[in-house]
């Protein structure tokens, strides 16, 4: 992974608090200030630290916790979420996030962020965490955590590999989202004839809930008897013995309920779908099965939800909205060069797995060894 073997020559042992402090730069009003975004937990990705999303500061916050860049934010409530990221830019920040940084110049602050990523760190983290529905930890316990810290030399050469890991994974995962834009626009343009009728889905398409099953009880990955994929607004969440018998083959299912509402999943095998989801029971024979669930990928249903805090999908909203319907020779035009643009995210995808576990083998001989 590395041009040399690590060598552990000169490495000492020290607390997470020798080395890092929490940073206790505060501002009362962050508008006047000319801050402009905020963060909350929700805004940062798990595995990923850049900083994408977050919210204005003109609409409205309480948070008062000022980061800068270079900052890294670590979310000390529900730690197993392995909320970390490295901020490059100026802003305020949720009081369930610790803002860090190096407390002098024995840790580079480039090594700081993956220090944070380490299994042994979240494994401390969580196993210092008090409270049930909501456990957070302290600075006093992350402060214990003890690691072996690499001369300064080393330190370098280890945050030049790590940084490298990143910039392919964050290109890959930008290559992943550019092909997925493509995916749509090219469906969008081979749909955009206005010359081929429209009916509503309602007309062409009969839709059926899904059935109560114990995610819990079931194992995640097909093994044995369980050998039908068990499928909710999230996609397949396990397997299990039994299909349930409703479902055609292949399988349309649509997130129905909670943060999934309106996701589209297409299964090419004999599944169980959950009481969390909708599925087609049946639909025109002038429709291809890939061909509508490309159509009601591309309504973005999440976007018509209703119920506020717990969004809901109901046939209702579904059987409203209208659909072209062009002849099946087209319609298998459109799915081949879909299959074509969805195999090249596959690929990619495998890659960010690839990634993601050379990244993760590079953390443990850094500091895990």
């Amino acid at each position: 992974m590395l041009e040399r073997p690590i060598s552990r020559a000169g490495w000492t042992r020290v607390s997470f608090g020798d080395v890092v402090r929490l940073s206790k730069a505060r501002t009362a009003n962050p508008e006047a200030a000319g801050i402009e975004r905020v963060v909350g937990l929700e805004h940062i990705k798990p595995g990923d630290l850049r900083i994408r999303r977050w919210s204005d500061v003109a609409d409205g916050t309480t948070f008062t916790t000022l980061f800068k860049p270079g900052q890294v934010l670590f979310g000390k409530r529900r730690a197993y979420q392995r909320k970390v990221a490295v901020a490059d830019f100026v802003g305020v920040c949720s009081g369930d996030i610790y803002v860090l940084e190096p407390a002098s110049d024995r840790l580079m602050p480039e090594l700081l962020p993956f220090l944070c990523q380490t299994d042994a760190f979240f494994d401390h983290a969580v196993g210092t965490s008090a409270g049930s529905l909501s456990p957070r930890t302290n600075w006093t316990s992350l402060a214990s955590f003890e690691f072996l810290l690499p001369p300064i030399q080393e330190q370098a050469r280890l945050a030049e590999a790590l940084s490298a890991y990143r910039s392919v994974l964050e290109k890959l995962d930008e290559a992943t989202k550019s092909s997925m834009l493509l995916r749509e626009a090219t469906f969008t343009n081979a749909i955009s004839d206005d010359s081929v009728i429209r009916e509503q889905v309602g007309q062409l398409a009969k839709f059926s809930s899904g059935k109560l099953i114990k995610i819990s009880d079931i194992p995640k990955f097909r093994s044995g008897p369980n050998i039908f994929p068990v499928v909710g607004g999230n996609g397949i969440a396990g397997y299990s013995g039994q299909r349930l018998a409703d479902v055609p083959h292949p399988c349309i299912a649509i997130g129905r309920v909670g943060e999934y509402c309106g996701a589209v999943h297409f299964i090419d095998e004999p599944c169980w779908v959950t009481d969390n989801a909708l599925y087609v029971r049946s639909h025109s024979e002038r429709l291809r099965s890939r061909y509508l669930e490309l159509c009601l990928r591309n309504l973005h249903l999440n976007g018509h939800s209703t119920g506020g805090a717990q969004p809901l999908m109901t046939q209702a909203i579904i059987n409203r909205f209208n659909i072209p319907v062009p002849k099946l020779r087209h319609q298998d035009k459109i799915i081949s060069a879909d299959l074509n643009i969805l195999n090249s995210i596959d690929h990619m995808k495998q890659r960010i797995l690839s990634a993601r576990g050379f990244g993760k083998r590079l953390l443990i001989e850094c500091f895990d060894k």
